[in-house]
């Protein structure tokens, strides 16, 4: 009579669990790396809107304390306080925005003279728009911030 042959019971991993489970961790890897650059984008577009809007803000505030009798001539997109702005503090290298340019509309609220817009625009860093067969067709689309105010209460 034969005696039955008695199997060893299984300790450790076989091969295929291993690969399997290094297969797992590597996807997980790559989606906190992907999330991870999501939020850099996320976050450099944040700051460069929020200095957009702190441009704004200081021109407007260089604005109301000019005055009333040539702060049209002197802010109006072109004009020289206007000029220094744009080349000093929106644009400056290392302190602005990336590719950044402004406009200042006087009378933008029904032909209000004491209403103004300013539109500032800059480009973003390393950001490429692709069409649907995945080939870019442009790089660093424009961004915007808009701000329209009355200069004197």
């Amino acid at each position: 009579m034969r005696r039955p042959i008695r199997r060893r019971a299984q300790r450790g991993f076989t091969l295929i669990e291993s690969l399997i489970a290094m297969v797992v961790f590597a996807v997980g890897i790559l989606g906190m790396v992907a999330m991870q650059t999501v939020a850099t984008r996320v976050t450099t577009d944040a700051r460069l809107r929020s200095e957009a809007a702190a441009a704004a803000d200081e021109l407007l505030a260089r604005m109301q304390s000019a005055s009333r009798a040539t702060v049209a001539a002197e802010y109006a997109t072109g004009g020289t306080r206007f000029n220094d702005w744009l080349v000093n503090r929106l644009a400056a290298p290392g302190t602005g925005l990336p590719g950044a340019n402004a406009t200042v509309t006087f009378g933008a609220v029904g032909a209000d003279p004491n209403t103004v817009r300013i539109v500032i625009t800059w480009v973003p860093p390393r950001e490429a728009q692709r069409d649907g067969t995945g080939a870019v067709t442009a790089v660093s689309p424009t961004r915007q911030h808009v701000t329209v105010s009355a200069l004197y209460d």
